[in-house]
C-alpha cells in the first residue's frame, strides 16, 4: 500500500510541485505546473509532446520513489501491525504516516546533492518511523505487537497438559 501521494510529497516540498519537477525531471521543459496537471490528470493540450513526456517520465520517478519509501516504512510497520497490514486508509490518513512517508521520499529524490540542512530537517520522519516500530509511538489502532520495555522480557508459556489429579 502506498502510505503517500504525489500530492503529498509536494505538500511537504518547500517550494511544492516546482521542486518535485525540478528533481524529479532535471529538465527546465517541466514546470511545477505540467507536473501537477500530469498527477491530476489535466488538460494538458497547451505543452508540446516533448514536455509532456518529459513530465510523464517524471511523475513516474515520483511514483517508484513513493513505492520504494513506502517498502522502507512497511519494514518498520511489519513487526508491530503484522496482523492488521495492508493498514486501513483511514488509519494511514488520521495518522503522521503519510507525511513521514513523503519526507523521506523528497530526501531520496535529493540523492547524494541533499545538503545537511535538509537532511536535519527530514530526520524526524526516520525517528518517527523508528517510534512506531518500537511502541513509542502509534497509530492509533489495537497494536498486534507492542515492543517489550528494554531491560524486561515477557514469557508465555501453553497450559500444561499434564493432569496431577488423575496420576
Amino acid at each position: 500500500m502506498n502510505y503517500a501521494t504525489p500530492a503529498d510529497l509536494a505538500r511537504v516540498a518547500t517550494d511544492g510541485w516546482d521542486e518535485l519537477a525540478q528533481r524529479a525531471s532535471r529538465s527546465p521543459m517541466v514546470s511545477g505546473e505540467l507536473l501537477r496537471l500530469t498527477y491530476e490528470v489535466g488538460d494538458r493540450s497547451s505543452y508540446t509532446i516533448e514536455q509532456i513526456a518529459l513530465a510523464d517520465t517524471a511523475l513516474a520517478l515520483i511514483n517508484d520513489v513513493l513505492t520504494r519509501t513506502c517498502k522502507a516504512a512497511d519494514a518498520y510497520l511489519a513487526p508491530r501491525y503484522q496482523a492488521v497490514m495492508p493498514l486501513d486508509a483511514d488509519v494511514v490518513s488520521s495518522s503522521d504516516l503519510p507525511s513521514a512517508v513523503a519526507t523521506i521520499a523528497l530526501r531520496r529524490l535529493y540523492g547524494t546533492t541533499i545538503s545537511d540542512e535538509l537532511h536535519r530537517a527530514t530526520k524526524w520522519a526516520d525517528d518517527y518511523l523508528r517510534d512506531l516500530s518500537s511502541g513509542k509511538a502509534s497509530l492509533g489502532i489495537a497494536d498486534t505487537s507492542t515492543a517489550a520495555v528494554p531491560g524486561r522480557m515477557q514469557v508465555s508459556a501453553p497450559v500444561k497438559a499434564f493432569d496431577w489429579n488423575s496420576y
